[in-house]
């Protein structure tokens, strides 16, 4: 399978990139060129007799232009795309109050602009065989969270994105799904990670009463991806510790 993959240098995308190279083939970017290019490296070394394919570049989810250049790029070297996961994110915890236009605007445009732009440019090339899209929503967009305004408005938006846009593609064979994440340990979590009271009351909050790992997400991610699951989209699918449900 061809997979073109957004947000590969993050926590969650660099384990998804990792484990899906050795059974498919990827294009995969992020904005920062040279940790896409040592990614690339490293998934070749490791592995060197793999007849998979891995490539990559720099690209600005934000951007139509740039998301639609790293989409054909994506086609040229794969030579067709069957799955597109998006792993572009951001977090921001404030109350309503305390947030800029401009920190608001942020937390849209990576998010929900990321999302809306793949959905834009990559349907060229999957009108004719169909396909997966996956998004990253996240458990904030069901449950109320104290200071999570901003990034539950976006997640919830995606999510909601995912369900109309699994109408709009289905004749075409295209299926939109989102996984909803509770919170994971990752580069983008780590001040709260690295805060023990804030971690021991983020941990309270799961049913598990732990947090999440990148890992975590490789079954889901393989479960949506293989051919069997082609009668399931327009899905948000929480993988959260229980957090949305679980008291």
């Amino acid at each position: 399978m061809n997979i073109v993959l957004f947000g590969a240098t993050g926590g969650i995308g660099n384990c998804l990139s990792v484990d899906l190279s050795s059974n498919h083939s990827l294009f995969i970017g992020s904005r920062n060129k040279s940790q896409v290019d040592k990614l690339v490296s490293d998934i070749k070394s490791k592995n060197i007799n793999s007849s998979n394919l891995i490539n990559g570049c720099s690209v600005d989810a934000t951007s139509f232009e740039s998301v639609s250049d790293f989409l054909n790029n994506s086609n040229e070297f794969l030579g067709s795309i069957d799955c597109i996961i998006n792993c572009v994110g951001s977090l921001l915890l404030k109350p309503a109050h305390l947030t800029s236009e401009e920190e608001f605007n942020a937390v849209i445009r990576t998010n929900v602009f990321s999302c809306f732009s793949i959905l834009k440019h990559s349907f060229k090339y999957l009108k004719n065989k169909g396909g997966s899209i996956i998004f990253f929503s996240s458990a904030a967009s069901k449950i109320g969270l104290k200071n999570h305004e901003s990034i539950s408005s976006a997640k919830a938006a995606i999510s909601s994105m995912a369900l109309s846009a699994a109408s709009t593609y289905a004749r075409y064979n295209i299926r939109v799904n989102a996984i909803a994440p509770g919170l994971v340990e990752t580069p983008l979590t780590e001040k709260i990670v690295n805060n023990k009271m804030s971690l021991d009351y983020s941990k309270s909050l799961h049913g598990l009463k732990r947090i999440g790992k990148p890992e975590n997400f490789i079954p889901i991610i393989n479960s949506l991806i293989d051919d069997r699951s082609d009668w399931i989209t327009g899905q948000t699918i929480f993988v959260d510790g229980g957090l949305s449900n679980v008291k």
